[in-house]
């Protein structure tokens, strides 16, 4: 798909894992431009964002940035591996609160170091999500950068098929991670 999450430094993640850190798709682009709120590209899409890990971390929440409109749908956010299986998600949660931010603890998880996706999917088209399109950002250069998405993929798979990003839009998605390490 490309190279940079194979030629990517290990960069160490600090608390959160989000587009903007310096571990994810940020360092490739130079910038991703600040988030506003849009709707979601369309029902039952994941968006997946790679990012790359320099040590073991636990990760203890996943979450994302409701925009100004929640209409009632549901969100599952996850996280992935290289490999593309999932190694665990929210599950379909009701998405709730507009211009929230929106976490959900789940069963924490050690994964790294190494590359892996944070991945987000809604089940409808009518919710708005905090996300990035910024200046000069296509959708050539996210899947250039490794971002990918999938079809019906709602609530998201054990097993994600990447196919191309098919429009410029970043969501604000994040993984809360330890405070200490390992």
């Amino acid at each position: 798909m490309t190279a940079w999450p194979e030629t990517l430094q290990l960069i160490d993640a600090g608390v959160h894992v989000t587009p903007y850190s310096s571990c994810s798709i940020a360092a490739a682009t130079g910038s991703i431009g600040g988030p506003a709120s849009a709707t979601w590209p369309s029902a039952n899409l994941a968006l997946y964002i790679p990012f790359r890990l320099g040590r073991p971390r636990i990760i203890r929440k996943l979450g994302w940035i409701n925009g100004a409109t929640v209409a009632n749908g549901n969100a599952d956010a996850g996280i992935y591996d290289a490999a593309r299986t999932r190694l665990v998600s929210t599950g379909a949660t009701a998405t709730a609160g507009a211009s929230a931010i929106q976490s959900v603890d789940i069963t924490d998880l050690l994964v790294g170091p190494g590359l892996f996706y944070m991945a987000l999917s809604l089940s409808t088209a009518t919710d708005t999500i905090e996300r990035s399109a910024g200046t000069g950002l296509t959708a050539a250069l996210l899947s250039m950068v490794g971002m990918a998405q999938q079809a019906t993929a709602h609530p998201l798979p054990a097993t994600a098929t990447f196919a191309a990003v098919g429009q410029a839009y970043v969501p604000f998605v994040f993984a809360v991670l330890d405070l200490l390490g390992l």
